[in-house]
C-alpha cells in the first residue's frame, strides 16, 4: 500500500477573496439598499419618512439613554454600596470622596448626593458657583421638593427618576432617586444622581440636521429637552416649571395636535413601524411632518422621543434615490473592474500588515518594519505601523508597566471600583537644600538615577508606580491585577528600597558626595482605583482616604527622622504583621495624624 497523503485544505487566494469581498459585496449592497429604497420612492412621502423615521428614533432614543441611564445606574450602585456598610452614612468626609469619585467617574452626571431622612444632605457637582468638582454639606430641611422625594423613596422603596427639578443653582435636573436601607432594612435615606437637561438638550443638538428637529415632550406638552433651546436656563426663569408646547417655544410643535393619543390607533398609515406616529403641522404655507415615539420610565408621566422636519425633505429625498439609481448601476460596474486589480496589488502586504500587527498588539515591539509598496497607501499604511511601533516604544514608558497587559486582555476601559490597596509615598528628605544651587540638568540627572533606583524595586515586587511628584513617588500594590499577598510585597519593597539606598549612600560617599537619605509612609485600606479624570485625558490612579494616610504617614517620618538613617519607614498597625524575618521595627505609639478623627498606633520600620 502506498503512503498516506493528508489531504490539503481548500484554500484561496487572498487577491481572490478581496475581488469577491469588493465586488460581490459591493454588488450585492448596492442592488438590494437600491431596490428597497426604489420601492419606498414609490410610495407617498409619509411612509418615506415613516421608514427612514424608524430609524431617526432610534437614534435619538439611544442618545436620551445614554445620557440618563448612566445615572440610574450609579445611583442604584451607590445606594448599595452604603446599604452593605462600604462607607458610615454618618460619615461626610468618606461620602464626599465616594460621591466625587462618582462625579469623575461618570461623565454624563452633572451631580450626586446622599440625603439622610432629616433632610441632611452630602453632595458633589462637577461645577458649582463656577468652581470645578465641588463636594459640600447642606441642610435641606426647608426643601419641601426634596421632602416629598424622601417621603416616596421611604414608602415605596424603588428606584424612580424625579424631575425636572431645580436644586441651588444646578438648573433643570432629572435626578435618579435610589433608596438606601442600612440594617434590617432600616431606611437610612436616598442617594440621586443628577442629569442636568441643559447638558442633555445640548447632546440632543449634536442629531440635528438636514432640517430636522430632535425633541423630547411629556404627555402633558412639556418641553423636557429640545435641540435648539437651553431647556435648563429656560426652566430656571420659569421657577421650575416646563416650558410648554402651547407656548410657541417651537412654533411647528405648537402647531401640532397635542398630546397625540390616538396615534397608535390609526389605521390610515399602512406598514407604519411598530410604535412610531406621523403628525402633520402648518405653519403659513410651509408643510411639516412630525415624527415620534411614546417611552416610559422616566417618571410618572410618558415623554414622547422625536423631530419634525419640513415636508419637501422627503420630497427631496425622493428625487435624490431617483437619480442615483443609474449613478449606483455605474458605480457597482467600477468596484467590479477596480476590485480585480485592487485584490492583487493589497493582497501581498496585507498578510505582512496582520502579522505584524499581531505582534504589536501583543507589545512584541521588536517586530520588523514592513517594506514599502508601490501604492501609496500602502506605504503609507507600512510608514504609519513603524510610527505606532516607535510611540508605543515611548509610551510604554509613560504608563504604568503593570497597566498595559490588563488593558490588553479586557480589550476595554477599566471599570472605577473600590479594591483593598496598599499604598507607599516616598520623599527625599531636604530635597531643596539638596537641588540648591545646583543646574537643572544635574536636577534631573540625580532624580532620574533615584526614581531609577526606587522603582525597580517597586516593579521587582509588581508594584505600579502611579505618578512622580517633584522628588516624591506614588506606588501601589493590589491593583490592576488582583495581589492576595500585597502586603508582604509592599513591606519587602520598601525593605529592600532601604538596603539598595544604603548601599547606593556608600557608593556616593566614596565619591565625596552628601547621602541622600528618604522617608516612606505606607499604609493599607480601601481605595476607589480605575479611570479618574475628564473625557480625553485620564489616569489610572487612586481615590480614598487611604492614599491620604499613607501621605501623611510619609510627613509624619519627620518626628520619627533621627537624622542618620537613609530610609524613615512609617506603617500603621496593618501591615506590622508582614514585615519579612529578621526586621525589626519600633512601635512609636498612637498619633492623631493631620485630617483623622482618631489616633492610629503607628510604627517604624529598621531595615538596617
Amino acid at each position: 500500500m502506498g503512503e498516506h497523503v493528508p489531504r490539503r485544505r481548500w484554500r484561496l487566494p487572498i487577491w481572490l477573496v478581496l475581488v469577491l469581498a469588493f465586488g460581490g459585496l459591493t454588488t450585492a449592497t448596492a442592488t438590494v439598499v437600491g431596490i428597497r429604497f426604489y420601492v419606498a420612492a414609490l410610495g407617498n412621502a409619509l411612509d418615506l419618512a415613516l421608514d427612514v423615521g424608524d430609524a431617526e428614533l432610534s437614534r435619538i432614543n439611544t442618545a436620551v439613554d445614554a445620557q440618563l441611564q448612566p445615572a440610574a445606574d450609579q445611583a442604584r450602585f451607590l445606594a448599595d454600596y452604603i446599604s452593605r456598610g462600604h462607607v458610615a452614612p454618618s460619615d461626610d468626609a468618606r461620602l464626599r470622596d465616594l460621591l466625587l469619585g462618582s462625579v469623575g467617574a461618570v461623565r454624563q452626571l452633572s451631580g450626586v448626593g446622599f440625603v439622610r431622612p432629616n433632610l441632611t444632605m452630602v453632595w458633589a457637582s462637577v461645577v458649582a458657583q463656577g468652581r470645578p468638582y465641588v463636594t459640600e454639606s447642606e441642610d435641606l430641611s426647608g426643601n419641601a421638593a426634596v421632602a416629598a422625594l424622601m417621603q416616596q423613596a421611604k414608602t415605596g422603596r424603588v428606584s424612580f427618576w424625579a424631575g425636572p427639578l431645580i436644586l441651588g443653582d444646578g438648573g433643570a435636573l432629572m435626578i435618579a432617586v435610589a433608596p438606601v436601607s442600612g440594617e434590617k432594612g432600616r431606611f437610612i435615606g436616598i442617594v440621586g444622581a443628577a442629569v442636568s437637561l441643559r447638558a442633555a438638550s445640548i447632546r440632543l443638538a449634536a442629531l440635528a440636521g438636514g432640517g430636522r428637529v430632535p425633541f423630547v415632550v411629556t404627555d402633558a406638552g412639556g418641553i423636557v429637552m429640545h435641540s435648539t433651546t437651553k431647556i435648563g436656563d429656560t426652566l430656571a426663569q420659569r421657577n421650575g416649571t416646563l416650558p410648554e408646547i402651547a407656548g410657541g417655544l417651537d412654533q411647528v410643535l405648537a402647531a401640532t395636535r397635542w398630546p397625540p393619543q390616538d396615534f397608535l390607533a390609526d389605521d390610515d398609515i399602512d406598514n407604519r413601524p411598530a410604535n412610531v406616529g406621523v403628525a402633520d403641522a402648518m405653519l403659513g404655507e410651509a408643510e411639516y411632518l412630525v415624527v415620534f415615539r411614546r417611552v416610559t420610565g422616566y417618571g410618572p408621566l410618558p415623554w414622547y422621543i422625536g423631530y419634525h422636519v419640513p415636508q419637501s425633505w422627503a420630497e427631496q429625498v425622493l428625487d435624490t434615490i431617483n437619480s442615483a439609481i443609474p449613478f449606483a448601476a455605474i458605480m457597482v460596474a467600477i468596484a467590479i473592474l477596480l476590485a480585480f486589480f485592487l485584490g492583487r496589488a493589497i493582497g501581498n502586504p496585507i498578510r505582512g500588515f496582520a502579522n505584524n500587527a499581531r505582534r504589536i498588539a501583543e507589545l512584541d515591539l521588536a517586530a520588523p518594519p514592513i517594506k514599502g509598496s508601490r501604492l501609496t497607501e500602502l506605504d503609507i499604511a507600512a510608514e504609519a505601523q513603524g510610527a505606532m511601533r516607535n510611540g508605543l516604544l515611548w509610551l510604554n514608558n509613560y504608563i504604568p508597566r503593570t497597566l498595559a497587559p490588563v488593558l490588553l486582555k479586557s480589550g476595554e476601559a477599566i471599570v472605577s471600583r473600590e479594591r483593598e490597596i496598599v499604598v507607599m509615598f516616598t520623599d527625599i528628605v531636604g530635597f531643596s537644600g539638596i537641588a540648591e544651587g545646583r543646574a537643572a540638568d544635574k536636577v534631573a540627572s540625580l532624580l532620574n538615577r533615584h526614581f531609577a533606583l526606587l522603582g525597580a524595586v517597586i516593579e521587582q515586587e509588581d508594584g505600579t508606580i502611579d505618578k512622580y511628584i517633584g522628588d516624591s513617588i506614588m506606588a501601589f500594590w493590589g491593583a490592576p491585577m488582583q495581589q492576595d499577598d500585597r502586603a508582604e510585597r509592599a513591606v519587602r519593597a520598601a525593605v529592600a528600597i532601604a538596603r539598595r539606598l544604603h548601599a547606593d549612600n556608600a557608593r556616593r560617599a566614596r565619591k565625596g558626595l552628601k547621602p541622600i537619605r528618604i522617608r516612606m509612609g505606607l499604609h493599607q485600606g480601601p481605595a476607589l482605583v480605575g479611570n479618574i479624570g475628564a473625557p480625553g485625558r485620564i489616569n489610572y490612579t487612586l481615590v480614598g482616604d487611604t492614599v491620604n494616610v499613607a501621605q501623611r504617614l510619609e510627613q509624619f517620618g519627620r518626628e520619627a527622622d533621627d537624622g542618620e538613617t537613609d530610609a524613615v519607614i512609617v506603617i500603621g498597625a496593618e501591615l506590622a504583621a508582614y514585615l519579612p524575618d529578621g526586621i525589626a521595627c519600633i512601635d512609636l505609639g498612637e498619633h492623631l495624624l493631620p485630617g483623622r478623627s482618631t489616633e492610629m498606633r503607628l510604627y517604624q520600620i529598621k531595615p538596617i
